[in-house]
């Protein structure tokens, strides 16, 4: 059974952040068209076009087929629904921020649900569950009300899917902390691969394979145009050079929900 426990071991440590009300991030009107705007050009665009999507395709590709289904949790615009719906029968993607819903395409094979699922559960079971870009900024009690709310949509052996993209220990990472530091304030928010690992764990899950990407440090605002330019090349190098997965600033995560196991006592029962 998920542990329920709400204690700080996966929680803030110095250096990191964690939003206030994270539900409230993205619903002021004209949100959904300014974070589409985020991956059009510049750093997010590259690497989202040559590294992350590719990543996705791949892990979707082994998880899915016509037969199975796919919850994108927390969807946004729907960048993750839409791929999820070229691997998977049946997706749906569940948001509470209707300005970012709104800015999602139509597909055949996808609903769109404004609704918390932490709150108000769906009735549906899921092979699949993806969350992306949702558990670094999220307060630790509603990443741990979401890990729990997803454990619960997805089928016995079913596997969530999610990433996080200001890994503490790459040079972005290291910088944001010491700047929170400086500044005496909690600016940027930054999470580790234990972190996630533990949080994955508390709420049920098994992790099943970790994937950093996106070794080019990200430079802000600055060079977009450079940074478009190096991305795909500064990825392939790391790759080739073994550097260590921890420079990564972000990294994808692969848990599975385990099949329960018989009660002991009550298997002993009927002997």
């Amino acid at each position: 059974m998920p542990k329920q426990s709400t204690a700080a071991s996966a929680s803030s440590r110095p250096g990191d952040v964690l939003s206030r009300d994270y539900r409230l991030s993205h619903v002021a009107q004209g949100c959904g068209a300014k974070y589409i705007q985020t991956f059009q050009s510049g750093y997010y665009a590259a690497l989202w076009e040559k590294v992350e999507r590719p990543l996705v395709e791949e892990i979707f590709r082994s998880l899915g087929g016509p037969d199975r289904s796919c919850l994108d949790f927390a969807c946004g615009t729907g960048r993750i629904t839409s791929v999820a719906a070229r691997f998977f029968g049946t997706v749906v993607g569940v948001d509470v921020s209707e300005p970012m819903l709104a800015c999602a395409a139509p597909r055949d094979n996808v609903r769109l649900l404004l609704m918390d699922i932490t709150k108000e559960p769906l009735r549906d079971s899921f092979d699949v569950v993806s969350a992306f870009r949702f558990f670094l900024n999220a307060e630790d009690s509603l990443r741990r009300q979401a890990l729990l709310a997803i454990h619960e949509h997805l089928v016995e052996g079913g596997r969530i899917v999610c990433n996080i993209h200001a890994n503490a220990s790459s040079p972005a990472g290291v910088a944001s902390r010491y700047l929170n530091s400086v500044l005496r304030r909690t600016k940027y928010n930054t999470i580790s691969l234990d972190q996630m690992k533990e949080l994955l764990v508390d709420a049920g899950f098994l992790v099943e394979k970790v994937i950093p990407y996106g070794f080019l440090p990200r430079p802000g605002r600055f060079a977009p145009g450079l940074c478009e330019a190096l991305v795909a090349p500064a990825e392939t190098v790391s790759r080739a050079l073994r550097i260590p997965s921890r420079f990564a600033e972000n990294f994808v995560v692969v848990a599975t929900k385990p099949a329960a196991l018989p009660n002991r006592l009550e298997s002993a029962r009927f002997k």
